[in-house]
């Protein structure tokens, strides 16, 4: 019995042993595998586990960056930023949710089911905007309930505000909220949901500049997200100031003179190639714009049949009409196919074949040379100088004053508008050139398409003597040497006296009592040279040329055409003016270049005046009347 016992003991220890031996090992191999992951987590993953953890116990909140102020050149606040407020609500700060947006809601207009519906959809402790860039009145009532409150606070942001409204909209542009595609994208590639950029004009093209640093608040939060204590902040960074070439007082000038016409009107600086002015009517408003556009405003614009959101200056192509005439005489002068003694007559037509092309004179303007042509803008002159030169060289001489090519000014959708050629109308209308297109092409119609930037730029070759210069949209800076060549531009290829005979035929238009602008120009103690324009927006049939203009619906009257350079005998100021379905340019846009070439030139003006003041008056005897 006891050595039963004694061997069943003997058993049952070997079996325990062996399982305590297995049991021993599994325990022992657990503990080496956790010792492993734990030098594995320790020493490997460390840093970043440490960091990961520092990350779920830190939030980081963005501040908004400010962005430059823009400047005309002499210093006018254009642009800058200015506070607003946000009402930001934390549903987890309310003791009792429904209650205090109950009382929220009768203090300020928000969409109270809707936000109450978005509020519940985000994360806990969640900061939600309620409503953006209230009223200071309304912030003002927030604040006397602000105990009856709780968990609803007044975020202060910055947001952009143009002064003056809707002056040089379409220059300035207006922000956006960045999209979805431009996030991360490119040079969007630090910008997050939520940020405003510039989506078009000055506000889009110096975005790089304008723009700041963001700046960061990095608060402590609980498990639950609930914001204990700031740890650090990171204040945001002021984007660069932009002093534009653009002059507050001529663009005033320029806007009240276009009020309540469609169109454009563009000066520039001719020896340096500042833009001073631009103007495109009908305009916007850039400030509903600047926390976010309404979707009726949005849809307004969108929707209304002047298209004000296009800017005319550099998108609006328009046949040139007879301001394309400086054009033609440069040409024929370079090619020697006519000079100052060439003479044509004019009778009131040209015959081409059995066409008959009319002069916008009835009668005729009788014999002409080319200064006189352009003094009264006599067709049948340029008839014969566009029939003598055929249309490559025509084309020819518009591309190296500018036209049909962008300007290279540097804001977004610039056309380019079209001179045609033998080739170009081989290439897209699969046809053959015709003489008559090219007595069309020669008074600036048919196929001739330009813009209002591009024809302020060419007429500054001829103020300039020939030389055209690179455009600009900020001024040259105190140390910027202001000379062609550092400034850059190009020759037009016209001699000293070929420029002169056309600066003298232009300020023939303005001066000479035959002048088509001699009534509408005129600048007190500032000689004023230009040449009006008008372009048919409507093919004519024969015989329909002198129809009465104010007969016809506005969508088919002329448009009116005038550019002009001042003063003559140091030229200061160029400038192209287009009133859409006008008429005469002499008429209509005429008067816009001289409100523009007075406000600029204003100081001249007054100089001039207080010379003639101080002057000995002495009896000037008159001439005899012959």
């Amino acid at each position: 019995m006891m050595d039963f016992a004694y061997g069943s003991d003997e058993k049952y220890f070997r079996m325990v042993r062996s399982r305590l031996f297995v049991f021993t090992g599994v325990v022992l191999t657990i503990f080496l595998v956790l010792l492993i992951r734990l030098w594995y987590l320790q020493v490997i993953q460390g840093d970043s586990l440490n960091e990961l953890a520092e990350n779920n116990r830190l939030r980081q909140i963005p501040l908004p960056d400010y962005r430059g102020t823009i400047y005309d050149r002499s210093g006018v606040e254009l642009v800058s930023s200015r506070a607003s407020f946000n009402v930001v609500v934390i549903r987890e700060d309310m003791p009792d949710y429904a209650a205090v947006m109950e009382k929220l809601a009768s203090i300020i207009d928000f969409d109270k089911d809707e936000t109450m519906r978005k509020i519940k959809a985000q994360q806990p402790f969640q900061p939600y905007v309620v409503a953006h860039d209230i009223g200071r009145d309304d912030a003002a009532r927030l604040e006397e309930h602000r105990y009856e409150l709780p968990g609803v606070s007044l975020d202060v942001r910055p947001v952009r505000s143009y002064k003056y409204e809707r002056l040089s909209s379409h220059l300035l542009g207006y922000l956006g909220e960045i999209s979805k595609d431009q996030i991360g994208q490119g040079f969007y590639k630090d910008y997050r949901k939520g940020d405003f950029i510039g989506k078009y004009g000055i506000e889009r093209s110096f975005e790089s500049l304008l723009r700041g640093q963001k700046g960061v608040n990095i608060i402590e939060v609980d498990a639950t997200g609930r914001e204990l204590k700031m740890i650090k902040q990171i204040r945001p960074g002021v984007g660069t100031d932009l002093y534009l070439s653009i002059d507050y007082k001529t663009q005033l000038a320029a806007e009240q003179a276009m009020n309540g016409k469609n169109g454009a009107a563009v000066a520039i600086n001719p020896k340096t190639g500042e833009i001073l002015t631009m103007v495109s009517h009908p305009d916007f408003n850039p400030n509903e714009f600047a926390s976010g556009v309404e979707t009726e405003y949005w849809r307004s614009l969108l929707n209304d049949q002047y298209f004000p959101l296009n800017n005319r200056a550099i998108q609006g192509v328009y046949p040139p009409g007879s301001t394309f005439k400086f054009v033609m005489a440069a040409a024929g002068l370079k090619e020697g196919v006519i000079d100052e003694n060439t003479q044509f007559h004019c009778n009131g037509s040209f015959r081409l074949g059995r066409r008959v092309y009319h002069c916008w004179k009835k009668g005729g303007h009788g014999t002409m040379t080319l200064t006189h042509a352009l003094e009264q803008s006599c067709d049948v002159y340029f008839y014969n100088v566009g029939m003598r030169l055929g249309v490559d060289k025509i084309y020819d001489m518009a591309l190296k004053f500018g036209l049909s090519q962008r300007t290279g000014l540097g804001l977004d959708h610039e056309k380019t508008g079209l001179i045609p050629s033998t080739a170009w109308k081989e290439k897209y209308r699969k046809e053959q050139w015709i003489a008559g297109e090219t007595l069309s092409v020669a008074i600036g119609q048919g196929y001739d398409q330009v813009t209002p930037i591009q024809m302020a730029r060419a007429v500054s070759a001829v103020a300039n003597g020939g030389w055209m210069p690179n455009l600009r949209l900020t001024r040259v800076g105190e140390h910027e040497a202001a000379t062609p060549e550092a400034l850059g531009g190009q020759q037009v290829g016209l001699s000293a006296k070929n420029t002169g005979l056309i600066k003298e035929g232009l300020d023939m238009v303005v001066n000479s009592e035959r002048g088509t602008a001699f009534w509408s120009c005129r600048v007190p103690h500032i000689r004023v040279a230009g040449k009006t324009g008008t372009a048919q927006v409507m093919k004519m049939k024969e015989g329909e040329q002198n129809v009465d203009q104010s007969k016809l619906p506005e969508k088919y009257r002329d448009h009116a055409w005038f550019v002009a350079f001042a003063p003559v005998e140091d030229p200061q100021i160029a400038i192209a003016v287009i009133v859409e379905h006008g008429g005469h340019g002499g008429t209509a846009a005429a008067p816009v270049a001289r409100a523009m070439i007075a406000a600029y030139l204003d100081t001249a003006i007054k100089a001039a005046e207080a010379q003639k003041a101080e002057a000995p008056k002495t009896a000037v005897p008159r001439k005899p009347v012959s």
